[in-house]
């Protein structure tokens, strides 16, 4: 069984620099923002299409193209309806998960959400020492952080994604849902 998950954690870290390679090209795109009224109708507009055009090449009445430009303009469109949008103009829907800024790859994301989970840790269990007069010295802190982020990343642990705040899932920090 340990064997199985050994393989599992570098399965999981065969796929993770497969994943990389793949996103690192549409990582730098991640700054650039949608046309405020959104690719589809900034795109129908580019190619020179009218709402009624672009309705007929659908199917649809041209009402709905308007619905669909709008939803898309409120982030509310699905990726179906905007696919077929895109092939009716002999254009391809392209999308990708990238991580954020300031993240430049999947290991960054991860390294860090293991320092602030072993951060919420160490900090709980000195914590619960310095109530009996027994706190860890911050040098100390520190370097069980360091090595606690390295071991649940290593194991990717399931604590690595637990909430960080200690706060149920669901709930805001202020106490509201």
């Amino acid at each position: 069984m340990i064997k199985k998950m050994q393989t599992n954690k570098k399965q999981l870290a065969a796929q993770r620099r497969l994943i990389e390679k793949k996103i690192h090209p549409w990582t730098a795109l991640r700054s650039d923002r949608p046309p405020p009224s959104g690719w589809l109708k900034a795109i129908r507009g580019a190619l020179g299409l009218s709402s009624r055009q672009l309705a007929d090449l659908l199917g649809v009445k041209q009402p709905a193209v308007l619905q669909f430009e709008k939803s898309e303009a409120q982030h509310k469109i699905s990726l179906e309806t905007l696919e077929k949008a895109a092939k009716a103009m002999k254009c391809q829907l392209v999308y990708a998960i990238v991580p954020m800024a300031p993240f430049s790859s999947l290991e960054n994301v991860l390294d860090d959400q293991a320092i602030k989970s072993a951060s919420l840790l160490v900090s709980r269990v000195d914590q619960t020492m310095k109530l009996e007069q027994q706190g860890i010295p911050q040098k100390n802190l520190n370097e069980q952080t360091r090595e606690l982020a390295k071991e649940l990343k290593r194991k990717m642990s399931p604590g690595l994604w637990r909430p960080q705040s200690g706060i149920p899932k669901g709930k805001k920090s202020d106490g509201k849902p």
